[in-house]
């Protein structure tokens, strides 16, 4: 075999990985590196937790010398943290990387530095988060086959939480905020909107602030599935209605769901003139967000995301759901 190098002296050593049960996919795999022109390969078929394989190519990289080769980004790292580091302790070895199906490659005097490199990253994300999805809700229908009806969703929602960006994003909610001297503020934490899109951060629960909303914690952007009452919000001056999207991070709940981000989409504008409605179209002009009929706003939102599909979404409580005291959550 010829030997390939990723400059004139390394070589370069492949990585493949596919479940126990896809021995079809490894085999792709394998074919694709050799013909890339990888020496070595190393092939993985158990679980992400203990990977040796991965382990043995990493401790055959030659420093400053040789490359590592991939099929695809999610072959070799299960999460975006976990790829970030990999990335970042290969170019400390001043080991290359390539990855071919991504069309990345570090090497060479033509080769992509890693902050490059980073631009990849967020369709690497959003693979994995479809993929889990899509593996959660083969799990749970596989479970009600099984067992002959629904089986119980956790209280925490859907399980990962991750729903997929680029499968089911934006998904389209409702909510309501209060108006406190000019500004939007959720209804019961009290924390400001100074702007359209907001990302929730916890600084109350016993876990990581980034990973909001995070099971048995109350943080993260509350939304409904469905427009939310007009009473509520044309009986009282401060309670403003409204559509958002929401992505990132989603907890489901029989009613609403919880998520990492929201953008607001669009304002319910009061149907009577006065105070209020010159309230709410000043703080819709500030964000830059339009002001919509009650009536409008599921039509705008659908033009703007999805709703979360009803297989995602736990079965309702057979106990009567006080919609309010619910959103009594943290949400920012």
């Amino acid at each position: 075999m010829t030997r390939t190098a990723c400059d004139h002296l390394g070589v370069l050593i492949g990585y493949a990985y596919g479940a126990g049960e896809d021995g079809e996919g490894r085999e792709v795999q394998l074919a694709a590196l050799r013909a890339a022109g990888c020496e070595r390969c190393f092939v993985h078929a158990g679980a992400w937790r203990r990977r040796p394989e991965l382990e043995r190519a990493l401790s055959e990289l030659t420093d400053g010398r040789d490359c590592l080769v991939v099929c695809r980004l999610d072959r070799l790292a299960r999460s975006l943290r976990d790829l970030i580091t990999t990335i970042v302790e290969l170019e400390e070895r001043g080991v290359g990387f390539r990855s071919l199906d991504d069309g990345i490659d570090t090497t060479g005097p033509g080769g992509r530095p890693v902050a490059d490199v980073l631009d990849a990253l967020a369709r690497f994300d959003r693979v994995l988060a479809r993929e889990r999805t899509r593996a959660d809700v083969s799990a749970e229908r596989a479970s009600e086959r099984r067992g002959g009806h629904r089986a119980r969703w956790s209280s925490s929602g859907v399980p990962g939480m991750e729903i997929a960006p680029d499968l089911i994003e934006p998904i389209i909610g409702f909510r309501h905020w209060r108006l406190v001297d000019g500004t939007l503020t959720s209804m019961f934490s009290g924390m400001p909107w100074p702007a359209s899109q907001m990302t929730a951060r916890c600084a109350a629960g016993d876990h990581d602030p980034a990973h909001t909303p995070a099971p048995g914690c109350t943080c993260g952007i509350y939304a409904y599935y469905g427009p939310c009452p007009r009473t509520a919000s044309a009986m009282t001056r401060d309670l403003v209605g409204g559509a958002v999207v929401v992505w990132g991070r989603i907890e489901a709940h029989a009613t609403g769901m919880r998520a990492e981000h929201a953008r607001i989409v669009g304002l319910d504008l009061p149907l009577t003139r006065g105070q209020k409605r010159r309230a709410v179209t000043d703080v819709a002009e500030r964000l830059g967000v339009p002001t919509i009929g009650h009536r409008q706003l599921k039509t705008v939102a659908l033009a703007q995301g999805a709703p979360l599909p009803a297989s995602l979404r736990p079965p309702r409580q057979r106990a009567p759901v006080n919609r309010w005291s619910q959103l009594s959550e943290q949400d920012s």
